[in-house]
């Protein structure tokens, strides 16, 4: 984070993940809660348990979006699927 922001609020994420790019494959980490943050603006960033304190999922260099777990389940489902018919 390179300026200062302020968490105003927490709201909790149940349900929701961070994907990341890992080698190539996309990977899934739990999101705790969202920051409604303000800085220069406000806005809503993702937070994720990192050890023992939680960090804005959104800071990783390999991180591409959020997304709901449902949806990212039915992703990998669709993507064996799809490698199962190419044997």
């Amino acid at each position: 984070m390179s300026k200062q922001e302020n968490i105003l609020q927490i709201i909790p994420a149940t349900g929701w993940v961070a994907v990341y790019d890992v080698d190539g494959v996309e990977t899934a980490e739990s999101v705790v809660c969202f920051a409604l943050v303000e800085g220069d603006g406000r806005g809503v960033r993702p937070m994720r348990a990192d050890g023992k304190r939680i960090a804005f999922a959104d800071e990783a260099a390999n991180f591409l979006r959020v997304e709901e777990l449902a949806d990212f389940e039915d992703e990998d489902e669709e993507e064996e699927g799809d490698e199962e018919d190419e044997e």
